[in-house]
């Protein structure tokens, strides 16, 4: 009985060194992030209310809505922006589920890129599933995405924290350094190192996006056929539709203005008439920014950094306060009523 008893303590024990060492790697080699900030962010929003309007999405949503906009327009009271670079639909359901523990949410923004509606291998991977995942605290929304996504993985990426390691062990003394600071424990947005925002972090999820000339390469035009849609994306789509049905809260999808060259040349006329007949099939409200009339949002291929649409601060602000005036009263007037007019009016600009 000794013996059996002595086994069972030995087990216990390996387990958790191993436990430690894991911890003490994790410590080491998990660079201090983004996601680690803004999903804290959105469980301790320091109001006896907390946010009550919470914007999904990925790139293009962290540098083109500055939520302090919404307070403007009586939109939101308190409006946070939870879009992350390479958030994936699957992704925003979680950080919906996620916000919604701890916010009486009200209101939900979800920005419709057709980049990340398609099937690509990149998001598909595990690291396309994990990077927002490791950040999120142990509740049953982890629990869940377990269940749903991670049970036929590698277990290894569900236990460890393996696929946000830094790959430069250079930095690895970097990573101590700043995680042993106040500002790292008390999740200080000045602990976190944000190399692809390009600008200073305003809050609420916003980053100004300074205006440095940024070079473009040659436009490549982008073909997209609703065959190429992920069905993974689509069942995830509806699963936020139903929650915030089922929740009883105000969803409207959204999809932002990009680059003159990038509406007359890319696929979004096709795109955004899929996103607007999806929309309103599940009686979802959906507003499609890239047809706001040249006289609202007066725009050129120099107010983005790259053909695919990420805003410079100037023109993001510009944006912001359009698209909440919009939110918030509806200004049907301020767009084009198709995409022929749209391209029409570029065109004309352009000669």
């Amino acid at each position: 009985m000794k013996t059996k008893v002595l086994k069972y303590i030995r087990a216990a024990v390996f387990i958790a060194v191993i436990a430690g060492l894991v911890k003490c790697i994790d410590f080491a080699m998990m660079p201090s992030g983004y996601i680690r900030y803004i999903i804290h962010a959105a469980g301790n929003p320091g109001t006896e209310e907390g946010y009550d309007c919470i914007i999904l999405g990925a790139s293009h949503g962290r540098s083109s809505i500055n939520p302090k906009h919404m307070i403007k327009s009586g939109y939101a009271k308190n409006p946070l922006s939870l879009c992350i670079p390479g958030e994936s639909v699957v992704n925003s359901y979680y950080l919906l589920k996620e916000a919604c523990r701890n916010n009486a949410v009200k209101k939900v923004v979800l920005e419709m890129d057709y980049q990340y509606w398609t099937n690509d291998e990149a998001r598909d991977s595990e690291f396309g599933d994990l990077f927002e995942y490791v950040q999120l605290p142990m509740s049953k929304v982890k629990l869940e995405y377990i269940r749903d996504e991670l049970i036929d993985k590698d277990f290894r990426t569900v236990y460890f924290k393996k696929l946000a390691y830094t790959s430069d062990f250079s930095k690895v003394k970097y990573n101590i350094k700043t995680k042993l600071t106040k500002e790292y424990r008390d999740y200080d947005i000045s602990a976190v190192k944000v190399c692809d925002a390009n600008g200073p972090y305003m809050g609420r999820g916003f980053f100004y996006r300074e205006n440095n000339n940024d070079h473009k390469c040659d436009f490549l035009v982008q073909e997209w056929t609703e065959d190429d849609i992920s069905r993974k994306v689509i069942k995830y789509f509806q699963k936020i539709v139903d929650y915030c049905k089922d929740n009883h809260i105000e969803m409207v999808c959204i999809t932002e203005p990009i680059t003159p060259t990038a509406v007359v040349k890319g696929p979004s006329r096709d795109a955004n008439t899929f996103f607007k007949d999806i929309c309103s099939n599940n009686n979802v409200r959906y507003i499609d920014f890239t047809l706001l009339k040249n006289d609202v949002f007066d725009i050129t291929d120099n107010d983005f950094c790259d053909w695919e649409g990420h805003m410079y601060g100037e023109a993001a602000e510009r944006f912001s306060g359009i698209m909440s005036e919009v939110l918030a009263n509806g200004n049907e007037e301020y767009f084009y009523d198709s995409y022929k007019a749209k391209i029409d009016e570029i065109e004309r600009k352009k000669s």
